[in-house]
């Protein structure tokens, strides 16, 4: 978990040296049974959209499951930095989490797996970054292996300046 938040950290850090601020969004799903799975995304973006974001992500927490489910009072359950992620939820409940720069955000915690769209944080931030709406649904294009070990090289090169794991 440590290491973790020495990652976003420094990814703050780069990305502010460049004008940006991140959102990182966190979807973890079937962490209850073998085949746990999470992944953690950093989107960079402007001033504009980090301040419009907390209100997006939270309309779309909200509307998120049906107002039955069991846990609809505590659909966008707000996370600070003196009470983060771990301390807001607990262990084994799957969730989607969406975090403005560090230690601010909101949590879902997903009642019904098999109902709860995967793709909710790319939907909402399609619609924070004002793109296309086939955007949400277009297929990633797949880059030459050349492109994509160019792309690395040049973020491996920004990146060094940042990078905690070096100073180990």
């Amino acid at each position: 978990w440590t290491e973790i938040k020495n990652f976003t950290k420094c990814l703050i850090q780069m990305n502010a040296a460049q004008g940006k601020h991140c959102i990182f969004l966190e979807t973890a799903t079937e962490v209850s049974g073998n085949k746990r799975h999470a992944m953690l995304e950093c989107i960079p973006v402007g001033n504009r959209e980090l301040d419009m974001a907390p209100g997006y992500f939270k309309k779309a927490f909200m509307e998120a499951e049906s107002e039955w489910e069991q846990h609809a009072a505590k659909a966008a359950i707000e996370i600070t930095v003196k009470k983060g992620l771990r301390e807001s939820i607990p262990p084994n409940f799957p969730y989607v989490y969406v975090q403005f720069g560090y230690g601010r955000g909101y949590v879902h915690v997903i009642d019904n797996e098999s109902k709860f769209d995967a793709q909710l944080g790319r939907q909402v931030l399609v619609g924070l970054l004002r793109l296309p709406p086939e955007v949400m649904h277009a297929r990633q294009k797949m880059e030459s292996m050349a492109t994509q070990q160019q792309q690395a090289r040049e973020f491996i090169a920004q990146w060094a300046a940042y990078d905690w794991t070096l100073q180990i």
